[in-house]
């Protein structure tokens, strides 16, 4: 519960997000009472409300635990000290006043930090699901003038000895055109990488001994405000025991409601219900699976990602274990590996293998800890280098000579179609773009799932970049870094090729499988960027998409992309496609998106140009010290 203030709810309103933005909130509804003027979730709702803060020195690894906090909870990640700068950067009322503090080297006062994130925390996606409150409070006034306001249940502490938390901030660097983070010991930078690395301002040893002392100085006189609540955790051990043990503690408050008795799904940020389940393509009591069937678990812990055989099957009561809520029914699944071990699970917590293995929606992280970038250095497209097209035909043969499918099982290509495939590629310029475009077949078609079906050319390379395995990406990667070089560059010039942008479409025969779905409306809901594993294409004929749409059951998918103009990312190659007739705006793998809209029969998306998406995220990690700067820390 949050009271708030005259003072609060005359608070101007916060920046101004980007103009394909949405709202954050799962549509619950606040109320304020005639006699109090308090805020919260409708009464009828059931739903518990958290608010958890974390706490700890510069290096104590924070950010990794709040975001480990935030996806299994399904907490609202707030940094009072981003809210700050993203009110200064926008220029809004309140971040002019704290401009104003900054420049004249005065203090931010509490009493507006705290009006500040009692704003924050009044908006209904908090309401909904509840908050981490990032490293806040920082200092005892900061932690009196909470009271009164709002509550904490618990407060995280990560203790990390002095010489620990200097070794690990000076020696991190940070990649300025991609924002990813390198440690020089514990996380070194690969050699093509390493010398453009940069070293943030604020972890320069001297800086970083001041900003321990300050933080050593003011730590122990925020615990009284907290008696009962503290959690000490030992943060020099490794991130997924430090999250079990920050966990072993959130576990014990009351997560589940009565409208979501589920918890622990790694699909799912926070509670869920049948309904939800049901939606993103899980089992439920009402549709359970039957004997035989292979599934995946997707519940946190020990059971994650463990597949088998359902041999049983029964209705239960819950004891409250198992990630069902206390004396409500489930399904309660025996599932038996390949070895021969058993393992239990609510239904709710298993899908069918096939649904959910070659997903090819995915997020930043999932690019940066796949085999593709393993393969193939994640940096900004514009340190890529180009490959010959001698290299790129030696690793064509290889991949069409070893190739397999999603269960790893061999591919076999007849010969007339590898020697027609070699002959095409010898006899057109920018012959891995032309491929792609030919639709020729390597076999007959062996699956109606498309995640299955290697009998065309363009679906067995853009399902061996879904599937996301060797041999098959290796023996790819010259090919496929050679289109992505003809997409974004010209090969004789070696200058960037910029798209006039306007709008493409593409018109996919199959919808979403459940679980892209559940991607593609959370990303719209969280205002999240989205990436496709897969090379895209479409067109400037919205007909053309309708037709490819319609051409099995007559209903399909649709895709809307607006291209902004001067985009660096997509190409049209009308001018070199097969089919030269159509038009054809193709885009490389991993291209980002963010979801302007979504339903079940089209999705509107905006393509994020690649140079401008790596360069915000890079300035996010880039900033996240100067906190200190505008909090008093």
């Amino acid at each position: 519960w949050l009271k708030v203030s005259a003072s609060s709810a005359a608070l101007p309103p916060p920046p101004k997000r980007p103009r394909h933005a949405r709202p954050m909130g799962c549509g619950k509804s606040m109320y304020v009472t005639e006699t109090e003027s308090w805020i919260g979730v409708e009464p009828q709702s059931g739903r518990p409300f958290h608010v958890v803060a974390v706490a700890g020195a510069p290096a104590a690894g924070k950010g990794t635990i709040c975001d480990g906090i935030k996806k299994r909870y399904g907490l609202v990640h707030i940094s009072p000290g981003q809210i700050l700068r993203d009110h200064v950067q926008n220029q809004s009322d309140l971040g002019k006043q704290v401009a104003k503090f900054v420049a004249s080297g005065k203090l931010v006062p509490n009493g507006l930090i705290i009006d500040i994130i009692k704003h924050r925390l009044s908006r209904p996606d908090v309401l909904a699901r509840g908050c981490l409150l990032d490293n806040f409070p920082l200092t005892a006034g900061q932690a009196a003038a909470m009271r009164g306001h709002f509550h904490v249940d618990q407060l995280i502490v990560l203790d990390v000895p002095n010489d620990v938390l200097i070794e690990r901030a000076v020696g991190r660097r940070l990649d300025p055109q991609t924002g990813r983070i390198y440690h020089l010991r514990f996380r070194p930078p690969p050699d093509n990488v390493a010398e453009r690395l940069v070293q943030r301002s604020d972890d320069s040893a001297s800086l970083v001994q001041a900003r321990l002392d300050t933080h050593n100085r003011h730590v122990n006189s925020i615990l009284p405000f907290f008696a009962g609540k503290v959690s000490r955790i030992d943060g020099s051990l490794p991130p997924d025991e430090v999250l079990d043990l920050v966990s072993s503690g959130l576990d014990n408050l009351q997560w589940t409601y009565v409208e979501a008795p589920y918890f622990g799904n790694v699909a799912f940020n926070g509670p869920f219900s049948e309904q939800d389940a049901k939606r993103v393509g899980f089992f439920t009591l009402a549709e359970p699976p039957q004997e035989c069937d292979k599934v995946v678990c997707f519940r946190r812990g020990q059971d994650w990602s463990r597949r088998g055989s359902v041999s049983d099957i029964s209705e239960e009561v819950s004891d409250g274990t198992g990630g069902l809520r206390k004396g409500a029914e489930g399904v309660k699944v025996t599932v038996t590996t390949e070895t021969g071990e058993e393992f239990k699970s609510w239904s709710v917590f298993l899908a069918p293998i096939n649904d959910k293995e070659y997903s090819a929606i995915c997020t930043t992280h999932a690019l940066l800890s796949s085999t593709f970038c393993d393969r193939h250095p994640c940096t900004n497209p514009a340190e890529a280098k180009p490959v010959s097209k001698e290299e790129a035909r030696e690793a064509l043969v290889r991949w069409l000579q070893e190739m397999e499918d999603a269960d790893g099982e061999s591919v076999a290509i007849a010969g007339a179609s590898q020697a027609w495939i070699l002959a095409e590629f010898d006899s057109h310029d920018e012959s891995a773009l032309y491929l792609y475009t030919t639709h020729q077949k390597l076999g007959p078609r062996t699956s109606l799932n498309t995640g299955h079906d290697y009998s065309l050319y363009y679906r067995a390379l853009n399902n061996t970049l879904n599937v996301d395995a060797d041999p098959n990406i290796s023996n790819a990667m010259p090919l496929i870094r050679r289109m992505i070089y003809l997409l974004l560059y010209d090969e004789t010039t070696g200058e960037k090729r910029l798209h006039k942008g306007g709008r493409v479409w593409k018109g996919d025969t199959q919808r979403p499988v459940p679980l892209n779905m559940h991607k593609l409306r959370e990303a719209n809901r969280l205002n999240k960027i989205v990436r496709f594993r897969q090379f895209q294409s479409t067109t400037t004929d919205e007909k053309l998409a309708d037709k490819y749409r319609t051409r099995e059951d007559g209903r399909g998918y649709k895709w809307i992309i607006d291209i902004p103009p001067g985009f660096w990312g997509a190409r049209d190659i009308q001018n070199i496609s097969w089919a030269s007739g159509e038009s054809e705006t193709l885009f490389p793998c991993y291209a980002a998106f963010s979801v302007e809209n979504v339903d079940g029969d089209c999705c509107h998306l905006i393509a994020m140009d690649g140079s401008t998406e790596l360069a915000a995220r890079a300035e996010r990690h880039g900033l996240r010290g100067t906190a200190v700067e505008l909090l008093n820390y």
